[in-house]
């Protein structure tokens, strides 16, 4: 390292270095002492100015190994030779240390480019370094900061907190790597598979029963709702107005461990709403109201249950939780899977949206048809991304 002092002080170097004590530079972001002074390549003229050389480093196979007093450093810091040193990779704008940060990292050792394996990438290590506020950033946020404290009290025509924010969105930010395109290729193929199975399922679901149906379906529910963990078939709830147990088609647990329920009917065709019409209405048939109502007193019960039911549920399926997961019984919501509407008239699926909206509060009534379309509407989606 060269290190050329102001004019007028060029010598205010001479009497520190005959000691050992570490000598601050840059606002003491740096620090330089007597071992690592080198002399014998002239501290002279660099240019018209003094200057003074420090060994800050040792070449150790393709690395730079920098020495740890010199930036104030707990761990091994290893600089690919490529990269080109300057201060400016060492102390940020207003004399900031950029590696005596990473000490409470609790790493040993910090490789920064090259083809080490545990290296921070070069690309990554510049835009980090990009990243460090500059001298008008740090104006801008004591500004925004002083007039936020100052304007309750003081008419302050400027809006500096906006100023400052607007330009905190006009810089760019730091990004990682982007989880859509990664996983794009294999979210493809995963809802390409789940699109083929519901669709061979449909053509004939006269050969499942109805609990082997169920189970299948139910999990290709919790691909599209991955927030559920855990389900539960033919769980309990107590009714308490008949003082007996009911069974739950599932009980479905999410990650908080909070609990929903759902239902799931075969797919048979005309069991939604009516072809004739009631007062020029196409009217809930009876398998879907009853289906309707059987789920709202699932979750009318499971309320009322409260705190003793998250107690006896939580005994009956605690070696099936995830660790330290607990069931909790706060506005469960239900889910009913059922029917078909692909040869619905247009008055009838224009009804059947509506008796659909009048319980989505409660209840999400899903068809068959809903269920392939969306798996199909997600494949297309990340299939995009894959072709990007």
């Amino acid at each position: 390292m060269i290190y050329v002092p102001e004019r007028g002080a060029d010598n205010w170097l001479v009497k520190p270095l005959e000691k050992k004590e570490d000598i601050p530079l840059s606002g003491r972001a740096l620090h330089v002492r007597q071992e690592i002074y080198q002399p014998e390549f002239n501290d002279g003229d660099y240019g018209m100015d003094v200057c003074y050389r420090f060994c800050v480093g040792n070449l150790v196979d393709d690395y730079y190994q920098i020495d740890r007093r010199f930036l104030g450093i707990e761990y091994d810091l290893f600089i690919h030779h490529a990269l080109k040193f300057r201060r400016s990779m060492f102390v940020a704008e207003t004399n900031i240390p950029i590696f005596r940060g990473f000490n409470d990292y609790g790493f040993n050792a910090l490789y920064v480019g090259g083809d080490h394996p545990d290296a921070l990438p070069e690309e990554v290590f510049k835009e980090m370094l990009r990243q460090f506020p500059n001298t008008y950033e740090l104006k801008k946020y004591a500004r925004a900061r002083v007039s936020s404290m100052l304007r309750s009290y003081i008419p302050i025509k400027e809006d500096h907190e906006a100023q400052y924010l607007k330009y905190r969105q006009r810089k760019k930010s730091a990004k990682g790597y982007q989880p859509q395109k990664v996983f794009a290729c294999y979210e493809t193929d995963k809802f390409a598979l789940l699109v083929e199975k519901i669709e061979g399922m449909l053509v004939s679901a006269d050969t499942y029963s109805e609990s082997q149906w169920q189970a299948e379906i139910l999990q290709v529910i919790q691909f599209l709702y991955p927030k559920y963990v855990c389900a539960f078939p033919e769980a309990p709830v107590m009714d308490s107005l008949a003082g007996k147990h009911r069974k739950i088609d599932f009980l479905l647990v999410d990650a908080s461990g909070y609990v929903d329920a759902i239902e799931i009917k075969k797919p048979f065709s005309e069991c939604l709403v009516t072809s004739n019409r009631y007062r020029d209405n196409h009217v809930p048939m009876r398998e879907l109201s009853g289906t309707i109502m059987q789920l709202e007193k699932y979750l009318y019960h499971l309320s009322r249950w409260g705190q003793t039911g998250e107690e006896r549920l939580n005994d009956r399926y605690s070696d099936q939780l995830p660790n330290e997961l607990r069931i909790k019984i706060v506005n469960p919501s239900g889910m009913i899977i059922m029917g078909r509407d692909a040869a619905l008239s247009p008055d009838q699926r224009t009804d059947f949206e509506v008796i659909r909206r009048k319980f989505r509060h409660v209840v999400e009534i899903m068809t068959y048809d809903d269920l392939l379309h969306r798996l199909k509407v997600i494949r297309a989606q990340f299939k995009c991304k894959v072709t990007l």
